[in-house]
């Protein structure tokens, strides 16, 4: 089915561009979400029109989603949820929980698919969330998440840090070791190569004064001598 697209279709089309597409997502999907129309002589008669639309609905989205980007980035939203024995939650806190919390507080609906997790959110702590738009713009938020043990106490939420582990710790020891012992190992082989080198020079310069050898009018001398 060949349909002209009002709005960009991310993957399928852009506003103005007439194409063919397979008639179940024409009607299924396309059509009912007036993402597009069908090509008829009388819509095709309005191509230029649709097409100057879509630009201009195109750079209006722009806009209002870098405005979004610069309200949200670095605002902080707070949540809490339930906790086991070892301090876990029972769930990680996952895009869509974030989604709806951003939207009850900001009142701006958002697709979870915006946004990306940098790390696993498994406990409590203060996590940074990336939220990508569709027309490039970008921004962080942050989680703050707190627990609440059976108890029915609450666990505050602290910045996460990463600090280095006894076993990390180990092995940069021992990759210095190592890198240590093959720089060593590679300067004493040079100066192992430097010194057999010298040597073959000074014994090639002695050999060649013990050996001087007779020119031919040396030999004719000899001859006429004797």
């Amino acid at each position: 089915m060949k349909v002209i697209f009002v709005k960009d279709v991310p993957g399928s089309g852009n506003a103005g561009e007439v194409k063919e597409v397979k008639n179940g997502y024409a009607r299924n999907y396309l059509l009912p979400q007036n993402f597009a129309l069908l090509a008829s002589h009388d819509n095709l008669q309005r191509l230029s029109a649709i097409k100057k639309a879509g630009d201009e609905l195109r750079i209006k989205e722009e806009q209002d989603q870098n405005e979004l980007a610069n309200l949200l980035n670095d605002m902080e939203f707070e949540l809490s949820e339930k906790v086991n024995s070892s301090g876990k939650f029972y769930g990680s806190v996952n895009n869509t929980m974030i989604a709806e919390k951003v939207e009850t507080d900001t009142e701006r609906s958002l697709d979870r698919r915006l946004f990306h997790i940098e790390k696993t959110i498994e406990e409590p702590g203060i996590y940074s969330v990336g939220i990508k738009f569709p027309r490039g713009a970008e921004c962080s938020i942050k989680i703050k998440v707190s627990g609440v043990d059976i108890q029915g106490n609450l666990i505050e939420a602290q910045e996460i840090t990463e600090e280095p582990t006894e076993d990390n710790v180990e092995v940069n020891n021992i990759d210095s070791e190592i890198n240590e012992t093959i720089v060593n190992e590679t300067l004493d082989q040079e100066d192992t190569e430097n010194t057999i080198e010298d040597t073959e020079i000074q014994n090639t310069t002695e050999i060649n004064a013990q050996e001087s050898p007779s020119t031919p009018e040396s030999e004719d001398k000899d001859e006429d001598n004797q």
